[in-house]
């Protein structure tokens, strides 16, 4: 029986490998893999694309492209077809294995000689281990990946179904003040807090907005749940009440670093993709905890948004 897919525990952050990790991943491999010897590779689409290219351009040589069904467990060439090769079947990972064994199969049923490399492989889950590839047993993530952690993408992965593009859409996270209405300035609450709740319920939105798809977007505010009627009632009376409304919970102090760690966790076990927030720091400190997000500052300004990326610097 397959083990359940990591990505539905909703409360745990994934390890996030990025680009430039997946890169020295990869190429950490390729000294094994140079003493087997292929002659050409075989990228598994569409997760193997981009770990294959690296492969390809790393080792010099000749990329092939193929496709494997799950529904009906066929693997198919993708454009041009390689010719008694010794080939290297490449994917971004093995989670249950069932995708790539199944590709190696078709590759040995050709007559080619076949090896495997994955950048990772979950040892907990998977029924195939690749000839080339690191253990994790953390629940990951590549950028390519984003998608597979939207609402629709993982009630399809609850069911037990495949993975597909068409759940994958972006799914937004949104901040509320600065985003949807103009943000009172802090030293109106401090002098005034009732004067300022008023005002702030009074205002009309933003001329412009960041593009979003209602369907796909769920608002995550720094306001406290005491205020999710009063900000709900807003949301209704001009045309946004069909968005969820997450509200800042009475457990978590208002100060900006647990406002922003809030935010990143809430976004993540909502699965979103995307993340826009329109205070500069909250917006870098989200980056810096949750790099599986792509995290835009947005200024209502300049109606325009800044894609934000952070890293976290720790101190000995």
């Amino acid at each position: 029986m397959t083990a359940p897919w990591k990505g539905l525990a909703t409360d745990r952050m994934p390890h996030f490998i990025g680009y430039d990790q997946a890169e020295r991943m990869v190429f950490s491999l390729l000294g094994a893999v140079e003493t087997w010897a292929p002659d050409g590779v075989v990228a598994v689409l569409r997760g193997g694309l981009v770990p294959g290219t690296m492969v390809s351009c790393g080792l010099a040589l000749p990329l092939f492209m193929m496709a494997f069904d799950r529904s009906s467990g066929s693997a198919t060439w993708v454009g041009p077809r390689p010719e008694g090769m010794r080939l290297l079947a490449v994917d971004d990972c093995c989670a249950t294995g069932a995708t790539m064994d199944a590709v190696r199969k078709a590759l040995l049923a050709e007559g080619h000689a076949c090896a495997t490399l994955t950048i990772v492989h979950d040892p907990e889950t998977t029924r195939f281990v690749p000839d080339f590839s690191h253990p994790m047993r953390d629940f990951f993530r590549f950028p390519w990946e984003r998608g597979e952690a939207t609402p629709a993408a993982r009630s399809r992965r609850a069911e037990g179904m495949a993975a597909e593009r068409a759940y994958e859409k972006p799914f937004f996270g949104l901040d509320m003040d600065g985003v949807f209405l103009p943000d009172i300035p802090r030293a109106h609450y401090d002098r005034d807090l009732e004067d300022a709740l008023r005002r702030r319920h009074m205002l009309a939105p933003l001329p412009a907005l960041p593009p979003f798809a209602p369907d796909r977007a769920v608002v995550i505010t720094g306001r406290p749940e005491s205020d999710r009627a009063v900000t709900a009632e807003w949301l209704v009376r001009h045309g946004y009440g069909a968005i969820p409304l997450e509200c800042r919970p009475a457990g978590v102090p208002a100060d900006i670093a647990s406002v922003s760690r809030y935010k990143a966790e809430t976004a993540t076990r909502w699965g979103c993709t995307h993340f826009v927030e329109s205070e500069a720091e909250q917006a870098v400190r989200i980056a810096a905890l949750a790099p599986h997000l792509v995290v835009s500052w947005w200024s209502a300004d300049d109606v325009r948004a800044w894609t934000v990326g952070a890293a976290v610097s720790r101190t000995p």
